[in-house]
């Protein structure tokens, strides 16, 4: 099968030109909805290049979906040239991206900014190399905005077939932060290991906490008329900078531990379950009485985490099935588990004990 793998790269905002770029952006919208606009002061290469891309929807990103209709942030789908150490070149030789993998950089032609012959170069990600020596083709690229920043995305595509599992199974069960996500690994009916993984709450709730004390100043001064003044448009840039801090650590710490998780299963051929119940840790949340505002940090990038996990999965051709694996249900005789201080669940009707992120394990050696 046929999978691919996405990275952003952010392009230097003077030496682009984002309105330039929103203009293109516009252009692919209209060619998604099957509309060719020519637009004199723009070169016609470019548009050349645009309209060329949804000549074929299997060489654009559009990668055979047709977006819906109301579909308006599109991005640029660019045609990519690869030149390899070889001096070998795959690609269309007059493609606005080049992957110049000899000097490792990446060189835009002209879709940065609206002259001709203009040009940037970027240094070429790790990531890119990486993924070209797991068998990998960088033959997608799209330029796009993205905060009003403009960034490059380039996908990798390779074609792989699942391996045959093991004897061993992992299993990982996706919950809230302030929970963690567990995980198991189970062979020939035992869990060898367990472990649950978390972040480090203390310090996300310290920022948190932070951001609230900044919060309630600024809505003193809201409610004052001065949130406007330099103290308070102080306060809205240090509001958003702690914001960012904490939604940044917990972006990485998710692709940390899918990176450890997949290498987990590549090392023992594993069978992968996962058990994706981030609805019902939204309402366990809710019945504890969390604070909304920590609420939503303690589900932020947990989505995200089950998408990396799923790409990475696929990349690596590693079997992984969508399993229910109760928590709150005894998995040696169906009744239901009484939860007991530190989240320890007992069954009242047959005396089975365990923590409750690790309940989940038992259910996946019983199913």
């Amino acid at each position: 099968m046929r999978v691919r793998r996405a990275i952003l790269i952010r392009l230097p905002r003077d030496e682009c030109d984002a309105e330039y770029i929103r203009r293109l952006m516009a252009l692919t919208n209209l060619a998604y909805r099957r509309y060719e606009v020519w637009v004199p002061d723009l070169l016609k290469n470019i548009q050349y290049q645009l309209y060329g891309s949804f000549k074929n929807f299997k060489d654009s990103l559009v990668l055979g979906t047709v977006p819906k209709r109301w579909f308006t942030r599109a991005w640029v789908p660019l045609k990519t040239l690869r030149v390899y150490g070889d001096g070998s070149m795959k690609g269309d030789r007059n493609a606005p991206v080049v992957l110049d993998f000899r000097g490792n950089a990446i060189k835009l032609r002209q879709v940065c900014r609206n002259e001709s012959g203009y040009s940037i170069e970027a240094p070429m990600p790790i990531w890119v190399i990486e993924r070209v020596k797991e068998g990998g083709v960088i033959k997608f690229a799209m330029i796009g905005l993205r905060d009003d920043e403009p960034y490059l995305a380039l996908v990798a595509e390779r074609v792989v077939e699942p391996y045959k599992p093991s004897e061993y199974m992992l299993v990982i069960d996706v919950n809230a932060w302030s929970n963690g996500v567990a995980w198991g690994l189970i062979r020939d009916g035992s869990i060898i290991r367990w472990k649950p993984e978390r972040p480090r709450l203390s310090e996300i709730e310290g920022l948190y906490n932070i951001s609230v004390r900044l919060g309630r100043k600024y809505g003193r001064l809201k409610r004052l008329g001065l949130h406007k003044t330099v103290e308070g448009r102080r306060l809205w840039r240090n509001i958003k900078k702690v914001r960012r801090k904490i939604y940044a650590k917990l972006r990485d710490y998710a692709q940390k531990l899918v990176h450890r998780l997949v290498r987990k299963a590549l090392k023992h051929r594993a069978l992968v379950i996962i058990d994706d119940m981030i609805e019902e840790s939204r309402r366990e949340l809710i019945e504890e009485k969390i604070p909304r505002g920590l609420r939503k940090i303690y589900l932020a990038e947990t989505r995200r985490f089950v998408k990396l996990l799923i790409t990475q999965l696929r990349w690596y051709g590693v079997p992984y099935e969508f399993k229910r694996l109760p928590s709150t249900i005894c998995p040696i005789c169906g009744h239901g588990l009484t939860q007991l201080p530190g989240r320890i669940m007992v069954c009242t009707n047959c005396g089975f004990k365990a923590p409750r992120d690790k309940v989940p394990m038992y259910w996946a050696m019983k199913l």
